[in-house]
């Protein structure tokens, strides 16, 4: 029987976390996808559960223990419970929880907040897909970027029914020279293309393909409330930041830290504003992170250190 059930609502290729935590794992293990599938857990005789999405109640719950990573690096806003509304989760479920990941021993206390758990079941243990940034980077030879400066603009879902800004990406387009490059990566639960039209220096590429090669390849990151940016710190990459809906975006969702000042050093409404935006992304490709930047990142995701998966894999095992 496998000891460990693996949980999310994804695919188990999509689940960066679970992922590098399967890969490392080397006992009973098992991966379903559906988070109604912790509700036998125990019943179907597993010891512990991991997930890196909200819980559901393990029905009878006694010998069986729970784990919870997240999907991105935790403790830079509402995940769990948004504290502005009522909690839209199961607060038994998340009662259950023996134990929830955070990426710094500052994200302790904003992560036991998120649950409603107390800090003693929240462990800083890093996020275990940023392991790979601190190995040797990916095989770049299938990007054809050549020498070329490269932009990434990585947007987060809008969740709350936000808008994108619409960017004129023909007029940013026009404004980049022979050896710059903009590329274009909606979220994938954005179903429609963010660049209408052809535009030789502006390329939208398959939101399904792993953000991290793109990370690699990229000397600038251009997003705006997405923990692809905590990514692009630990890689060195700096980033600017567009706020054209942060009023609509922090009144529905919020975040725990004071946005954008604590985030980063550039930011800008990019919508309307493409002559700005090109300006402060070739500044940023000069003269690289900021204090802030650095900052960030060491409170954010402090324990991001290549070794998160080793960890998370070591507290499995204490707990079988």
């Amino acid at each position: 029987m496998s000891e460990v059930l693996f949980v999310s609502q994804l695919p188990l290729g999509r689940c960066e976390n679970l992922t590098a935590v399967w890969d490392m794992y080397d006992g009973g293990k098992a991966f379903r996808m559906g988070t109604d599938s912790m509700r036998t857990a125990e019943r179907d005789g597993f010891s512990v559960v991991v997930c890196d999405c909200l819980p559901k109640y393990i029905d009878g719950k006694s010998c069986c223990k729970s784990v919870n990573i997240g999907h991105g690096i935790t403790g830079d806003k509402l995940y769990g419970a948004d504290e502005k509304h009522k909690p839209w989760y199961d607060q038994a479920a998340a009662d259950q929880i023996d134990f929830a990941i955070a990426t710094s021993e500052a994200g302790v206390p904003i992560v036991a907040r998120q649950f409603r758990i107390p800090e003693d079941r929240v462990l800083p243990l890093g996020m275990p897909r940023t392991d790979a940034y601190f190995e040797d980077g990916p095989d770049l030879s299938c990007f054809s970027v050549g020498r070329a400066t490269v932009y990434l603009y990585a947007p987060t879902f809008r969740s709350c029914d936000g808008r994108l800004p619409q960017i004129d990406w023909e007029s940013v387009g026009s404004m980049l020279g022979k050896r710059e490059i903009m590329v274009v990566k909606r979220h994938y639960f954005t179903k429609e293309p963010l660049v209408v039209g052809d535009h030789p220096r502006v390329n939208e590429v398959d939101p399904d393909m792993p953000s991290a090669l793109w990370l690699h390849a990229c000397d600038v990151l251009l997003t705006d409330y997405s923990s692809i940016m905590f990514d692009a710190y630990l890689l060195g990459k700096p980033s600017v930041l567009t706020v054209d809906d942060q009023d609509e975006y922090l009144s529905k969702r919020g975040m725990y830290h004071p946005y954008p000042h604590f985030y980063g050093s550039r930011w800008l409404y990019a919508e309307g504003n493409e002559e700005a935006l090109v300006a402060m992304l070739r500044a940023a490709a000069k003269n690289g992170m900021t204090d802030v930047e650095r900052e960030c990142v060491s409170t954010v995701a402090g324990a991001c250190d290549g070794h998160s998966a080793e960890r998370v894999c070591d507290l499995i095992r204490s707990l079988l």
